[in-house]
């Protein structure tokens, strides 16, 4: 189970000065081809959405499936036949006389499997063309897929269900309570998309079994299947939270996880003036910052950022805080938990933002952690986290939780007793909130393992593209107290 990371940029929130959001946006490669069975076309989608027509003059197509050589194999239902379709365009028949050919899948041999719905069968195709029988008895077989373990997932039209096949051919139900599920294919995240076609809906199902909306008001969705999308980036890259500093426990404290066998190079800063020029009120004029490893050693502290010994490095970075009060410690840290303080030089207090960056994501070790805690109190100073999702290849599915009543049991006194959450998008519209976590989400949350300990405090799960994304948290009633943010990473 993954936890998460960090943030940047400042844009107006509705109700609120400011919220933090970062920059940068990526998009995922990998398009998404659907065998559309009502205008008997296969339409393509861009990671971004943008639809185009990439095959047409079609009988009933369904079943599709890429193999090594990018050339994409069509289950034709209308004429009984599985098609071959190069990336130009020109087709071939590949297998015909089938009852029904409607999901396509290709294990990691290169073997075609067959979803033949009207016999009930699942046939296995080898390179050259040999046709064997997998499976038979079932209940109207339609998608096919296999997953990264080699298990085989049947979507069964007939009961509203997707079948799970272990390799031993064990059967399992992965989902159910679907409508005339078609279509089944993975991305390189190890999520499962199906073309729901009774509803005119794609789905998307986790790892965990989460299930969320990609694409809605479709004709009739089918067959699904990506273009070998390139190995999936996606990471939970930077993140950073605003609070009020004051003294003693109602500093700004941070703490991160970094796992793997290797180092990772990290920026931490801390902003206190530079909040003035986006209209934030009481900020903290001078804060430091400090560095302690898991035994609350220190092993770094900064006041003045300039005053640091690898400046140059930070600067070429592009990492510079813009005042130069304000503090910043590049390290290089061996896997490990790590804590990050904020205080105010001499005792001061005010609001500051404490960052973090991973600097050098390509490397094999993760940031995998990541939670803020601070003082919540009303208006502007509520405690307000963002989040940028990086990479490319995929979506990441994330738990953010806000926990105020469990810091009791840890000593920290003054917790917040209720806190709410909310999850915002790049332009500050609400995607999702929540008070008490059971309230909403009960499954999914207690799916990941990662469930609060106490009713009150609130949680959300979401799969979330690349782009940024700002949480919130309030105390209801516009109570205050201390309270803790987090974000886990959990594909």
């Amino acid at each position: 189970m993954k936890k998460i990371a960090f943030l940047d940029w400042l844009v107006t929130v509705a109700g609120l000065a400011t919220a933090l959001l970062p920059f940068s946006v990526l998009a995922a490669p990998g398009d998404l081809y659907e065998a559309d069975n009502s205008s008997n076309t296969i339409l393509k989608f861009t990671p971004d959405g943008t639809k185009s027509t990439f095959a047409s003059g079609l009988n009933r197509p369904f079943g599709l499936a890429f193999d090594g050589s990018s050339i994409l194999f069509e289950g034709d239902a209308g004429s009984n036949t599985i098609f071959e379709i190069t990336p130009d365009g020109t087709k071939s028949t590949f297998a015909s006389g089938l009852s029904g050919p409607v999901g396509l899948a290709f294990d990691s041999s290169g073997n075609l499997f067959e979803a033949d719905q009207f016999s009930g069968e699942i046939f296995e195709f080898t390179p050259d063309g040999t046709k064997s029988t997998f499976a038979s008895g079932l209940g109207g077989p339609v998608g096919l897929a296999f997953d990264s373990s080699g298990n085989l997932f049947e979507a069964d039209y007939d009961s509203g269900t997707i079948f799970k096949f272990a390799p031993d051919g064990t059967k399992t139900t992965f989902a159910s309570g679907l409508s005339n599920p078609t279509g089944l294919a993975f991305d390189s995240s190890g999520n499962l998309f199906e073309a729901d076609q009774g509803s005119g809906t794609i789905f998307i199902f986790t790892p965990f079994g989460t299930k969320s909306t990609f694409a809605s008001g479709l004709g009739a969705p089918s067959g699904l299947a990506f273009e070998h999308a390139p190995t999936s980036t996606v990471h939970l890259a930077n993140i950073s939270t605003r609070a009020l500093v004051q003294t003693g426990n109602h500093v700004l404290i941070g703490g991160f996880i970094i796992s793997g066998t290797g180092p990772k190079k990290l920026v931490m800063r801390a902003l206190g003036p530079t909040l003035s020029s986006f209209g934030v009120p009481g900020v903290l004029q001078n804060p430091t910052l400090e560095l302690h490893n898991a035994s609350g050693a220190l092993i770094a502290f900064n006041d003045n950022w300039g005053d640091t010994p690898n400046k140059q490095q930070i600067i070429d970075a592009n990492l510079a805080p813009p005042n130069a009060a304000e503090p910043a410690i590049l390290a290089t840290l061996d896997p490990g938990n790590y804590t990050a303080i904020v205080r105010g030089a001499n005792n001061t207090t005010g609001v500051a933002l404490v960052e973090g960056y991973d600097i050098d994501a390509g490397t094999s070790s993760k940031l995998e952690n990541i939670s803020t805690r601070g003082l919540v109190q009303t208006g502007a100073n509520v405690m307000i986290a963002g989040v940028i999702v990086g990479g490319s290849g995929g979506r990441q599915e994330v738990i953010v939780r806000a926990l105020g009543p469990t810091l009791s049991k840890f000593g920290v006194a003054n917790a917040l007793a209720d806190p709410t959450l909310e999850l915002r998008d790049i332009n500050g519209n609400l995607i999702r909130s929540n008070d008490n976590w059971r309230s909403t989400q009960q499954a999914e949350i207690i799916a990941t393992g990662l469930q609060p300990s106490n009713d009150a405090e609130s949680a959300i799960v979401a799969i979330l593209a690349p782009s940024n994304y700002t949480t919130i948290v309030r105390g209801v009633n516009s109570t205050t107290g201390v309270a803790l943010v987090e974000v886990y990473r959990l594909n």
